[in-house]
């Protein structure tokens, strides 16, 4: 009979789906099938003599050593007879998972033996989770949530939609979800809303509810019917949301959805309808229409100087005057930044284009005082025609805006009508792009350098970098014709760090061949100039190339530094600390003050070639390369004259002592290996004398 019951009770504890082991002095020493797959182990003989601390991560989730905690829950099941608990395991493959545990304690002659069943409990942990998750989200949204039952009688609410009502939990139980109808909605739309509900179980939009003090609100609500398991409706849930905020800030952008808010003219948007609007009529009705791109000149540089605040006021001032000068039935729109349009439509004549576009010309350009500052716009104009040019909203704003641009080259103030020819030159400009990128990674841009003399001892000292483009099929490209779309497109950055590149390894390699120092001077641009990794990158291309840095003079224009002054002057500094040498080009030809001059930490001066190519017939000339040359000396600066083309320019130059110059009486600009027979007759001083 006794081994009926064990063997009965050795099939139940093999068969078991829950984990079932035994304990015997805190150790196991039997576990059945389901253990070995709950723990990922194949074979229970490895289970056996391990305490169950063994087979769990080292702490607890209370923070207690599972050891410890282990030896604990034993003793209580001893001593109570059986003990139930949760418990963290850890499977084979490092994976930890919950389980209740209950320890039953059995008598085996002298010993207690303890029973031991593990349930995975992973899946009732999660679903507690997500109950415990439900009801934080419930009870913490700031959105209202009522449950009703099938006939609209309130069942639950949570604490969101109490506050949005100004009720209390216990007013609104019990009672139909419709008490707080606003009465700004008829039968008929609640209608609406449980036949939707009913078909399709939910339902969603705004509606108008009543709070508790009697005041009306917009609402947004979402209703969704519950179902049991077998498929039968059985709650209404609906979720509210306060939109009177969302209603006030639709209401506002309404109103300026079609209108900048600091000129009040039309913005984009209502620009593209309008156009739209009278393009169409213009086609029923076979008239002309005309479309005007402004864009304000040197707009920056008043925001830059003055404050955006100032410039806010000259836009608003600008508006007004162009809108002043067309008629009622056209459209003065503000585009963003400093650009405006103008729609003329129905134009007899395509000329009336040109006369409006001049009077706006002369009534914008007139002084306006701003802050105590008298300030003068100044603007071009694009002009493309409809049907002449363009037949489209598209192609008629963006012919205007090319027209507008070749305005501007022309020195700005005034317009331009689109033509053909630019639409050429704008697909021209955009193949000579890409094939600018193409070059770059073929090699085709190479540095030219032009030697720079000491007049005084006609010695070869330094030369200057230039780009120079070999195109596999136009040949040698001259940087005319390519370095102002490199500017304009951001390009000049990549091609100025590939040129530097070259330039400093190469005259490296010479200055160890021919035991000489030199001097290599490279142009920057200004994107270059202002670029925040320019230090960055020209000290990996100085550590590469193993140039010295005061053998790199980096030459910038009087306009680059004479725009932001304090941040050009942080960058400077950083130049003039890293220990490179620094030029201003083409001097005399920009507007910088002497006082900043004196800040500026430069090493020379280049006098502007236009100077020295008239400073034998033009006495102005004279004295600026004079005055040039005096002030370098008070302030102990070099100075270099370029573009010196003839032995009287260079006789002239020596009589005031200048100190370097370079220009096509010596060399023009020339590749490295010709540059290299000039290096090799450098114990040949240039003759500089008659």
């Amino acid at each position: 009979m006794m081994e009926r019951v064990q063997d009965q009770y050795r099939a139940l504890f093999e068969h078991s789906a829950d984990a079932m082991l035994i304990i015997d002095d805190g150790k196991f020493v039997d576990c059945n099938a389901a253990t070995l797959h709950m723990l990922g182990y194949t074979n229970r003989a490895d289970l056996f003599a391990t305490h169950p601390s063994q087979l769990s991560p080292p702490h607890q989730p209370d923070g207690l050593p599972s050891f410890d905690k282990a030896n604990e829950m034993i003793r209580i099941a001893i001593e109570q007879g059986s003990h139930r608990f949760e418990w963290i395991h850890r499977k084979v493959d490092g994976t930890d998972f919950p389980v209740e545990v209950l320890l039953t304690a059995i008598s085996a002659g002298s010993k207690t033996l303890l029973h031991v069943v593990w349930r995975d409990i992973t899946q009732r942990k999660k679903a507690e989770e997500k109950l415990r998750l439900a009801k934080y989200v419930t009870e913490s949204t700031s959105e209202g949530i009522i449950v009703t039952d099938m006939d609209l009688r309130i069942i639950e609410v949570n604490p969101a939609y109490c506050e949005l009502l100004g009720y209390r939990r216990e007013e609104v139980l019990g009672r139909n979800a419709g008490f707080t109808k606003s009465g700004r909605h008829d039968n008929a739309f609640y209608k609406s809303i449980w036949n939707t509900l009913h078909e399709s179980g939910k339902w969603q939009g705004e509606i108008w509810d009543r709070r508790k003090n009697g005041e009306v609100f917009p609402i947004y609500l979402r209703l969704n019917t519950i179902y049991d398991a077998a498929g039968k409706p059985c709650y209404y849930t609906g979720l509210f949301s306060d939109i009177t905020h969302q209603k006030r800030t639709e209401e506002q952008l309404e109103e300026l959805a079609f209108n900048d808010p600091l000129t009040g003219l039309p913005n984009r948007a209502l620009f593209h309808q309008r156009l739209m609007q009278d393009l169409k009529s213009c086609r029923r009705h076979e008239n002309k229409l005309a479309l005007l791109f402004i864009d304000l000149d040197r707009f920056k540089n008043i925001n830059d100087s003055l404050g955006h605040s100032s410039g806010d006021i000259l836009l608003v001032e600008v508006g007004k005057r162009i809108k002043s000068t067309v008629r009622s039935i056209d459209t003065v729109a503000r585009m963003g930044g400093d650009e405006f349009t103008v729609i003329l439509s129905d134009l007899e004549d395509e000329h009336m284009a040109a006369d409006i576009a001049s009077k706006i010309l002369a009534t914008v350009i007139q002084p306006v005082w701003i802050h105590q500052h008298e300030i003068t716009p100044h603007m071009s104009i694009g002009i493309s025609l409809y049907p002449r040019d363009a037949e489209t909203v598209d192609d008629l704003t963006r012919y205007a805006d090319m027209a507008m641009y070749h305005a501007k080259s022309e020195g700005g103030d005034g317009f331009h009508f689109f033509l053909e020819e630019m639409n050429r030159e704008s697909k021209r400009r955009l193949l000579l792009e890409n094939e600018m990128n193409a070059g770059l990674s073929q090699g085709q841009f190479v540095p030219y350098f032009q030697p720079i003399y000491d007049l005084q001892s006609g010695q070869l000292v330094g030369m200057e970098a230039l780009a120079r483009w070999h195109h596999p099929d136009r040949g040698l490209i001259m940087p005319d014709d390519f370095i102002p779309l490199a500017e304009e497109t951001g390009f000049i950055t990549t091609l100025g760090n590939h040129i530097l590149q070259q330039a400093c390894s190469q005259v490296k390699t010479w200055m160890e061949e021919y035991s000489q120092e030199l001097s290599l001077a490279v142009n920057l641009s200004g994107r270059q100039f202002n670029s925040n990794e320019l230090i960055d990158q020209i000290q990996l291309i100085l550590d590469s190339t193993r140039l010295p840095p005061h053998c790199l003079t980096l030459e910038i224009t009087e306009s680059m530094v004479m725009g932001r002054i304090e941040r050009t002057l942080n960058q400077l500094n950083q130049l003039r600390d890293a220990g490179l040498n620094l030029a201003i080009d083409d001097f005399g030809t920009g507007y910088s003050s002497l006082s900043y001059l004196q800040r500026f930490p430069v090493n020379t001066l280049k006098i502007d070639r236009a100077f020295i190519n008239d400073v034998l017939t033009d006495r102005n000339s004279r004295a600026i390369v004079r005055a040039i040359i005096s002030m370098a000396k008070a302030m102990e600066l070099d100075v270099v004259a370029e573009g010196v083309e003839n032995q009287q320019q260079l006789m002239f130059l020596k009589q005031l002592a200048c100190q370097k110059v370079q220009g096509y009486l010596f060399s023009k600009p020339i590749p490295a290996d010709q540059f290299e027979l000039l290096l090799s007759d450098g114990d040949k001083p240039y003759q500089l004398s008659c």
